[in-house]
């Protein structure tokens, strides 16, 4: 007997390894989870997320401006903010557009904490969406509020 897996069951599957990668990533694998963002969450359709150029974000990632790339993934719609404590440790606080919730994730730099609260706040709204009671098993280092 062979269960298939919906379309959105393989969506939310790659969103929570992406988290964890994110997650666990050493400050030099930073451009590395930044272009894995980038084939994760691309598309050239407003309607599926935000709207960006892939090649604009290799060119802020040649710069040097991975928070900056980062931020350009999230789109202009999203409210943030980012922190660093005296240990190095990086934390992003995403509201959700309602309002209602703020997703906070840890990082081992601001561009990290960023890309993981985004994808941890995409995971909350699916799971919202489907219906979903079981809870989140976050990677160690990950906090959701």
């Amino acid at each position: 007997m062979t269960d298939h897996l919906s379309e959105s069951d393989v969506w939310t599957a790659r969103l929570r390894d992406f988290l964890h990668d994110c997650a666990g990533s050493a400050p030099v694998e930073e451009h590395d989870r930044i272009r894995e963002a980038v084939l994760l969450l691309h598309t050239p359709d407003r309607s599926a997320g935000p709207m960006f150029d892939p090649a604009l974000i290799e060119a802020m990632l040649a710069c040097g401006a991975a928070e900056s790339a980062v931020l350009t993934i999230l789109g202009s719609d999203i409210n943030c903010m980012v922190s660093r404590g005296s240990a190095g440790t990086c934390l992003a606080t995403l509201v959700l557009p309602d309002g209602s919730e703020e997703v906070i994730c840890e990082g081992a730099t601001l561009a990290l904490a960023l890309l993981a609260a985004y994808v941890s706040m995409l995971l909350a709204g699916l799971e919202r969406d489907d219906g979903i009671s079981a809870p989140m098993t976050l990677p160690a280092g990950a906090r959701l509020h």
